[in-house]
């Protein structure tokens, strides 16, 4: 009986420490990008690798397709949802990336 209770403890405490890892906002919307630009941005297929570009540069394209100013067909809507700030720590995520 003993052991079976420390065994409980045990699994609760690592419960504990595995939910207590927190994700960073620039992971959880760069989450988003995956489904097209794959798992940290690298591309198996046609669309774009987005890992290891420049921060500027990914900047740069989210804010000109946010805004109207480069054409595309999914691109432009999802950029429309995010603000100046979350545009900058998404680029920063994936400039971050090899």
């Amino acid at each position: 009986m003993k052991r079976i209770l420390i065994f409980t403890v045990f699994c609760f405490c690592l419960v504990g420490e595995v939910m207590a890892v927190e994700i960073s906002r620039a992971v959880m919307l760069s989450n988003s990008c995956a489904a097209c630009h794959g798992t940290d941005g690298k591309s198996p297929g046609a669309i774009p690798a987005i890992n290891g570009k420049s921060s500027q540069f990914i900047s740069q394209s989210l804010h000109e397709f946010r805004d109207g100013k480069r054409f595309a067909t999914v691109m432009g809507r999802h950029a429309s949802g995010y603000t100046d700030k979350e545009i900058q720590l998404i680029a920063d995520y994936f400039s971050s990336l090899p």
